[in-house]
């Protein structure tokens, strides 16, 4: 009775769909969210960041939306890769669509005259089903940059090109 609500990390959907039903062949509470390694920019087909961790990938956002179950992402500032020039992107994110990806945030970010932090946040916000991002903050100007995300509201036309910048992802 301590556990009001329960989550997974690092499952795929199939995972979560054989814990579904072992929970209701027992009467047992479900799964409510479900908390993955989530952030704008695509690994690189075929690399991981190595076990236990594991990536949001299209099956588990459809099985979400599906499910009606939250998602939490976690590191999805890539521990400051995005805005700070002592943090290099890890080369599993230098792939085919990072420059394309790269530059419709920036044009998006200099359009609302947000940090491309607070774009990132606020495409996860705005997906579908909705990310709710796990964020840290190493001062508080970083916490306060974090938090005024919640005033930033992207268009329709802004998540299409963000969402669709670069090739196509594949599966």
């Amino acid at each position: 009775g301590k556990v009001r609500y329960i989550g997974a990390s690092n499952y795929m959907a199939w995972r979560l769909e054989e814990a579904s039903w072992k929970s209701e062949r027992n009467g047992w509470p479900e799964y409510q969210c479900v908390q993955q390694r989530h952030t704008y920019l695509r690994r690189i087909q075929g690399t991981t960041v190595g076990d236990p961790q594991v990536d949001l990938n299209d099956d588990l956002q459809d099985y979400c939306r599906n499910r009606d179950l939250t998602l939490l992402a976690y590191s999805p500032l890539l521990s400051g890769a995005y805005t700070r020039e002592d943090r290099q992107l890890d080369e599993r994110f230098l792939g085919a669509d990072t420059d394309k990806r790269m530059t419709t945030l920036r044009a998006v970010a200099a359009e609302i005259g947000a940090t491309l932090n607070q774009v990132v946040l606020a495409w996860m916000l705005g997906s579908d089903p909705q990310v709710i991002p796990l964020i840290a903050a190493s001062s508080k100007e970083q916490m306060a940059e974090n938090l005024a995300v919640v005033d930033i509201q992207l268009t329709k036309e802004q998540m299409d090109r963000l969402n669709t910048a670069g090739p196509p992802k594949t599966q």
